[in-house]
């Protein structure tokens, strides 16, 4: 992928580009607001597949796995999509895709096409940020930009968990059920349509360009090439471990708070909610805390802070303690990511990008995976000493990853544009 910017442009904002022309700057405003849609489709499809199915535990249970299993599934054809047509054109296409799959939900309005369509959702969202993490560092002038435009971007897509539900209950309730899909669908080819305009304005060249691949034969997933390359494996172990257990504890959450603390469903509601408000302040605010030292060492002591919180949610009764708990290790989690995706979009060679980093994706998917399928084995009586085992390993792993990561830096210049 040609990762230099066309034209003769330079704008202030938020994907890096410097200069006077404000359409530029209202084109990277609209497409943040459109990315927005896009993490908020997902959640508000599922919240809204839900309350269709609501009577039956088992069937909300098979949804949500199917969504998992549709994220796993884009692994291998994330590559061979983004490879033919291009990071930016899968961003619209996506978009695309989902607003037919809504469509078509809302159409036949039967367990079945919501089994189908959470698959594909699942699946079409996997793509999406694969397609979004390779093409955010061709809008950054050198490796040091992907810091701020990352943080945005993990932002934008945290905004989803806090959005989204509450989005997919209103459509239901104020359009009666399938009529609020299809205006969830509206939604995602009006993003669509906002993306396919404003990144042609943005980076025409890129556009219009398809990825090329340096070896001429590699069109799937490079998992060796990944932990082949420099940082990776330290960087990445830390970050498989605490995505297991905190995957684990998201399972877990409810049993503690409803069995163990016997608190009402409002308060877990607000428990949670503090959860999601802390993924998307962490990476606005926090960042510059954390950053002194190298993406994957600050990515580590994000996971160590995150193990104390889990360790105070485990040893706390008291409601606005549980709260504050959650939202540290919200905001503490939105910062690991961030910064992880930071190091591996810097460490990865741009034109190995798109084999790389769904891989990379893919590994995150399974390590959620692993996690949601352990936290069953799990007995209720046991879940407040596991609280504390997650806690603990946690912040561990995260100070024996910030040791051995301290210097495993990827150096501004080596990115330069």
């Amino acid at each position: 992928m040609d990762n230099s910017p066309s034209g003769d442009y330079r704008i202030t904002g938020l994907l890096g580009h410097t200069g006077p022309e404000k359409k530029y700057l209202l084109a990277q405003l609209c497409v943040c607001v459109a990315l927005c849609f896009g993490s908020f489709i997902d959640e508000a499809a599922q919240v809204t597949f839900s309350l269709h199915l609501a009577d039956d535990a088992s069937s909300v249970s098979a949804l949500l796995s199917a969504g998992v299993f549709g994220a796993l599934l884009a692994g291998p054809l994330s590559p061979r999509i983004l490879y033919r047509i291009g990071p930016l054109k899968s961003i619209s296409l996506a978009f695309i895709v989902q607003s037919l799959l809504i469509t078509g939900a809302s159409l036949v309005n039967q367990f079945i096409a919501y089994l189908i369509v959470a698959v594909a959702l699942g699946c079409t969202g996997s793509i999406f940020w694969s397609a979004i993490m390779v093409a955010v560092p061709s809008f950054a002038q050198q490796d040091c930009e992907i810091n701020r435009i990352n943080r945005v971007m993990q932002a934008v897509r945290n905004c989803g968990h806090v959005g989204g539900p509450a989005l997919g209950g209103v459509l239901y309730a104020l359009a009666e059920g399938s009529q609020g899909m299809l205006l969830l669908a509206l939604l995602a080819l009006f993003a669509a349509l906002i993306t396919l305009v404003c990144f042609k304005i943005l980076h025409p060249h890129s556009y219009h360009t398809v990825v090329s691949d340096p070896d001429n034969s590699r069109k799937g997933l490079d998992l060796i090439g990944l932990l082949r390359t420099n940082g990776v494996i330290h960087a990445f172990s830390p970050l498989i471990i605490t995505i297991i257990l905190t995957s684990m504890l998201n399972v877990l959450l409810i049993i503690r708070v409803r069995n163990d603390l016997k608190l009402s469903a409002e308060i877990y509601g607000l428990i949670v909610s503090m959860l999601s408000v802390g993924l998307v302040l962490g990476p606005l605010t926090l960042s510059g805390l954390f950053n002194r030292f190298s993406d994957a060492a600050s990515a580590s002591m994000a996971a160590a802070v995150m193990g104390c919180g889990i360790l105070w949610l485990a040893n706390t009764e008291l409601t606005w303690h549980l709260m504050t708990a959650t939202f540290l290790i919200g905001c503490t989690n939105g910062l690991q990511n961030t910064f992880m995706s930071s190091f591996i979009m810097k460490a990865i060679d741009k034109e190995r990008s798109i084999f790389q980093i769904p891989t990379y994706i893919l590994i995150l998917q399974t390590a959620v995976f692993i996690g949601f399928f352990g936290a069953g084995f799990i007995k209720a009586q046991n879940v407040s000493r596991a609280f504390v085992f997650i806690g603990m390993i946690t912040l561990i792993i995260g100070i024996f990853g910030f040791a051995f990561n301290i210097s495993n830096k990827i150096s501004c210049e080596k990115g330069t544009k």
